[in-house]
C-alpha cells in the first residue's frame, strides 16, 4: 500500500479521550485553523479503507478534508484535492492551558501527565505508566476510567469535524479528488 508523508494545514494531533484495548491513550487529529501537521496519506482500495474502519470504529469516525479548506501537500508540492481523516469519537484531552493536550509523543510521558493531573485517575489506573498499561490493557472496566477525563471537564469536543463525516460505501479514488496544483509556485 502506497504510503507518503504530506504537510496538512488546519489540522493538530492530539490524543484520543479514551483508553484503546492494549490500555494506551492514542492519538488523534482534531481542527486547528492556525497550526499544521505532517501525516501519511495512504493510498486504500475499498478493501483496506473497510479494513482500516473496522480498526478504527466505534472511538475513531472518518471524514473527508476538502484540499481547497484543509490544504494537504505532498513532498513534491503537489496539493492533493482532499483526503479521509479519523478522529476520536471521545474528543481529545486538555492540557493544563486548556488546549488540546499534544499526541504522537512519548507515550510514558503522557500517562505519567495525566495521573499527575486526575487523583482519581491515579487511583484507578496508577501509580505510574507502566501499571496503567498493565491494568488498562487486563480489565476492560479499568479503560472505562476516560470517562473521568469528561467528568473532570478535561475534554474538548470533536465538533469541528461533524461536517466533514464521510459514512458512505462509495470509496472516494485519486481521480474523485483531482489534485489542486503545485504549491510550491
Amino acid at each position: 500500500m502506497p504510503m507518503v508523508p504530506v504537510r496538512v494545514e488546519g489540522i493538530g494531533v492530539g490524543c484520543s479521550g479514551h483508553i484503546s484495548p492494549a490500555g494506551y491513550v492514542a492519538s488523534t487529529s482534531y481542527v486547528d485553523r492556525g497550526v499544521s501537521a505532517v501525516l501519511v496519506v495512504a493510498w486504500l482500495d475499498a478493501e483496506q479503507l473497510a479494513a482500516v474502519d473496522a480498526t478504527e470504529f466505534p472511538d475513531h469516525r472518518r471524514a473527508i478534508l476538502s484540499g481547497d479548506e484543509f490544504p494537504v501537500t505532498m513532498p513534491s508540492g503537489e496539493r492533493l484535492g482532499g483526503a479521509y481523516i479519523y478522529f476520536s469519537s471521545h474528543g481529545v484531552p486538555a492540557g493544563p492551558d486548556g488546549t488540546p493536550r499534544p499526541g504522537a509523543g512519548d507515550q510514558s510521558e503522557l500517562l505519567a501527565a495525566l495521573l499527575a493531573a486526575s487523583p482519581r485517575l491515579g487511583e484507578l489506573l496508577g501509580p505510574d505508566p507502566s501499571s496503567w498499561i498493565k491494568k488498562a490493557g487486563i480489565d476492560p472496566a479499568l479503560r472505562e476510567g476516560t470517562r473521568i477525563f469528561g467528568e473532570e471537564g478535561r475534554v474538548l469536543p470533536q465538533t469541528d469535524f461533524l461536517p466533514y463525516l464521510d459514512a458512505s460505501a462509495d470509496l472516494r479514488l485519486y481521480d474523485d479528488l483531482p489534485p489542486l496544483g503545485d504549491s510550491l509556485r
